[in-house]
């Protein structure tokens, strides 16, 4: 028995680093041929029903990705093969990763397939030099295809600044990311801006414990909302809605079952049960506070449903069905959702119901409108969506709270014992 056909237990640390390397050099391979895979089948799909849309929906399915990467990875394995067969081969040899790769294509954009073969060719080299790594190849890449065409290369960094927007993400610890993306010279002087006005709270309070991140932190949201932000808490009056689902026994009972916070359909992502109590509690003390009820099956993480005659979703069924898929309901997508809409089509028999409702993003809304595509969903909003291929791919709504939670005796044991259970 060779040592790389060894039982991982009986081998040396060395030989371990050994086979940690040798199977990143495999995955790599591997990577490659799927990218070629990829770009075959979108050749062969080329001028057939449902046309580019359809292709790139297949390859997200295929891969279990949103829809928006997967027509990233058919467009990067299009030019891959085409046009840059040298940054195809340094992904096949394992010199680098398939998000160099992809950063390199992304780079290149602007060029033309003429110029981009001709940095391709220049790259080889780069590839190929020690220790380098993702950041650094992605900028040679755009040095020289900013050098191979400027005008070409001004004029995307003008449409660039179009794509300038505001996302929030869920972090760990209950946190969430609040991203803007801009210019770097709108950016920079954001963050210049937010932190001397810090550096000058800070001063002002040689008292104020906060790290001037924090402090920068709470002068956006100031300035903002108009609102301040004291000892952790919203304070103020804030013009937006914020709901919070959470578990009846969380609520009235002292339970420990997390929440979930949204803010105009944002998702803000779990609280401990805790937390949610005090968000009830201080919105209550300013008599701001509703309970809106949505009822589980007993036993079961699934809404009760509702039924509606009308053709259009009314604003409290399509609520419903919103907290219930809680991102689009595509396999894979998780985009926000934005269209409430029917799994069979109205006008063909569909009834306006939760069993025959789905949340979907503005761009998987049209999915199963395409040639060869379809869908189908039982009464616990189960779907399945089937593709021209013939491929099936199904979709479970997630559990009511947005994660899995302890069964009530199991809670309790964990209280008794004073430990965590599993």
């Amino acid at each position: 028995m060779t040592p790389a056909a060894a039982p991982l237990e009986q081998m040396t640390p060395a030989q371990l680093i050994d086979v940690i390397t040798d199977t990143e050099r495999q995955v790599r391979a591997l990577l490659a041929r799927q990218v070629q895979a990829t770009a075959r089948y979108a050749q062969l799909m080329t001028g057939r029903a449902g046309g580019d849309s359809a292709t790139t929906r297949e390859i997200a399915l295929a891969r279990q990705v949103s829809p928006s990467t997967g027509t990233a990875l058919v467009a990067a394995a299009t030019v891959l093969v085409q046009d840059m067969p040298i940054t195809l081969a340094a992904l096949a040899e394992g010199l680098i990763t398939e998000r160099a790769a992809r950063d390199v294509v992304t780079a290149t954009t602007h060029v033309s397939a003429a110029d981009r073969a001709l940095i391709d060719a220049r790259m080889r080299r780069e590839y190929r030099r020690p220790g380098v790594g993702p950041r650094y190849l992605a900028g040679a890449a755009r040095a020289l295809a900013d050098a191979a065409d400027p005008a070409a290369a001004v004029e995307r960094n003008r449409r660039a600044e179009g794509t300038r927007r505001c996302t929030v993400r869920p972090g760990a610890d209950h946190m969430t990311f609040f991203t803007a993306v801009g210019t770097p010279a709108a950016n920079l002087t954001l963050l210049t801006t937010l932190r001397h006005a810090a550096t000058e709270q800070l001063r002002a309070d040689p008292s104020d414990q906060r790290s001037e991140d924090q402090a920068m932190y709470d002068v956006l949201f100031a300035r903002v909302t108009g609102t301040e932000i004291v000892t952790g808490s919203i304070t103020g009056q804030v013009p937006v809605t914020v709901e919070l689902v959470m578990d009846e026994a969380a609520l009235l009972r002292e339970g420990t079952t997390s929440a979930r916070v949204w803010c105009e359909g944002i998702d803000g992502g779990p609280i401990p049960a805790q937390q949610a109590r005090e968000m009830v509690l201080d919105a209550a003390e300013r008599e701001r506070t509703w309970v809106r009820r949505l009822y589980r099956r007993p036993g079961t993480d699934e809404l009760v449903a509702m039924d509606a005659k009308s053709r259009l979703f009314p604003p409290a069924l399509a609520r419903f069905l919103r907290r219930r898929d809680q991102r689009c309901a595509t396999p894979w997508c998780e985009a926000p959702i934005r269209h409430v809409d029917h799994v069979t089509p109205w006008s063909r028999g569909g009834t306006t119901s939760i069993a025959n409702g789905q949340g979907l993003c503005r761009s998987c809304n049209y999915t199963k409108d395409l040639p060869g595509f379809s869908t189908t969903s039982d009464d616990l909003g189960r779907t399945t969506l089937t593709t021209r291929t013939g491929h099936r791919y199904r979709r479970e709504p997630p559990p009511v709270l947005g994660h899995p939670t302890l069964s009530e005796r199991r809670r309790r044991d964990r209280r008794r014992s004073g430990s965590a259970v599993p």
